[in-house]
């Protein structure tokens, strides 16, 4: 059977992603079989009203995709499929979603013949240019397809801003469009995500006087290991490096300047590269040979099931369900505090405070699949449970263990928000 691409289609509040999907819909209709699945806030479902007019429709309500109902949109996927069959599915996000979460949930999905397809951001320059939020960058930062949308309504200079911003990101989008009323030219959505390996040699050139750039990239599905990533970036000696990484503690931008490194997560989904400046004469491909060589390597699984604690200084502490058992702060009925759920657990507080790390570390939490959150404060463990067991016996793995986490309904929550699968909590200075 054919693959199924998925797009993930996002923007600010009134980006224009509905006007965007008409026009796409319109485009493809008698050559593709399209869907949506339309996350919506509120009672009025009015984005799923309009576009049901046009496609097979699947609405996800009350809340953000990405925060208050992750585990409504696998469902919706997979019954889409077995009763729609379509060729291409796009994910309407609301405005304040998080691009990149969403593109976590479906790639751990286990769906077969789903395959992300590129995520596409819609923005409007006005609200770009006019003191945007961090979430509306942050959005920006995760497409593989960049939307600059309602530009018959925009100034030149909101327009000359996004524009000036688009040439900086990095790493560089796949597309850029400035369109008005979501109209794209055709095939403007269809583009490489960076499926697989590509290699560029060294650039040099007239105006690079006496340096020159070597870059590689490489696909989504290979994971790095953080520790020897840094490790490398502190042995080379170069003017500048700058990379974008999937490794075993997430999507990471990892930089060199000014003989200082630099490690913050990212939010880009598409895969890793790095691009490193130097002297035309030196030659980076030794360096460049380890940084692919840096791969990540799982643990032999344990014969006892083990959550392992890995501590700022990189102490691994393996803890079984009888030892985390014997912590403080049990909930013997997490069921009391989210509704809809069973099994025994602690407070991840409480797994956390063994690591003895200073309240500015954070802490990421790692699952089986490679899939991770993104670095969390300590301070905000607030009420996640860590569930090890149900009725005296291991969480079954049906149900996402034997170890998963579950954070109880209500404002600010963190981004831990069930976890399955869990395996390793990572507790670092970076964030």
């Amino acid at each position: 059977m054919d693959s199924i691409p998925v797009h993930v289609v996002s923007g600010f509040l009134g980006a224009g992603k509905t006007t965007f999907l008409l026009r796409q819909l319109e485009t493809r209709a008698g050559l593709e079989r399209c869907a949506v699945v339309v996350n919506d806030f509120g009672e009025a479902s009015l984005d799923a009203t309009v576009l049901g007019q046009h496609a097979d429709i699947r609405e996800i309500p009350g809340g953000c995709i990405c925060c208050t109902a992750p585990e409504g949109l696998i469902p919706a996927l997979s019954e889409l499929i077995a009763s729609y069959a379509p060729d291409r599915i796009f994910i309407e996000t609301t405005g304040l979603a998080r691009p990149a979460d969403v593109v976590d949930t479906v790639s751990r999905s286990g769906l077969e013949r789903v395959v992300l397809a590129p995520t596409v951001v819609l923005v409007d320059p006005e609200r770009f240019h006019s003191e945007p939020p961090a979430l509306l960058l942050e959005q920006l930062a995760s497409a593989d397809v960049l939307v600059a949308n309602r530009t018959d309504l925009s100034s030149p200079e909101a327009l000359a801003s996004l524009k000036a911003w688009v040439e900086k990101r990095y790493p560089p989008v796949a597309a850029f469009h400035v369109v008005s009323e979501g109209r794209l030219p055709k095939g403007g959505i269809d583009v490489d995500r960076t499926q697989g390996a590509k290699w560029f040699p060294m650039q040099t050139g007239a105006s690079t006087e006496e340096f020159g750039a070597e870059s590689r990239i490489w696909g989504p599905e290979k994971i790095f290991d953080m520790g020897q990533l840094k490790a490398l970036y502190q042995e080379v000696s170069s003017e500048r490096i700058k990379g974008i990484f999937r490794t075993d503690l997430g999507f990471y931008s990892i930089q060199w300047a000014g003989g200082q490194i630099d490690v913050r997560p990212s939010p880009v989904r598409s895969g890793s590269r790095v691009d490193i400046i130097g002297e035309r004469d030196r030659d980076f491909g030794a360096w460049l040979d380890a940084v692919e060589a840096a791969d990540f390597v799982a643990p032999d699984a344990e014969e006892i099931p083990a959550v392992n604690l890995v501590d700022a200084g990189g102490w691994n502490t393996p803890l079984t369900r009888a030892a985390l058992a014997a912590l403080p702060k049990q909930v013997p009925d997490v069921s009391l505090l989210v509704p809809g759920r069973e099994g025994v657990g602690v407070l991840l507080s409480e797994v956390l405070a063994l690591a003895g790390a200073a309240p500015s570390c954070h802490f990421v939490v790692v699952a089986s699949d490679g899939m991770t959150t993104q670095p969390i404060p300590l301070s905000q463990a607030g009420e996640a449970i860590l569930v090890h067991g149900l009725n005296s016996e291991d969480y079954p793995a049906e149900k996402g263990g034997p170890f998963r986490i579950f954070v109880p309904p209500g404002e600010g929550r963190s981004a831990c928000s069930n976890v399955k699968k869990v395996v390793r909590i990572v507790v670092s200075q970076d964030g």
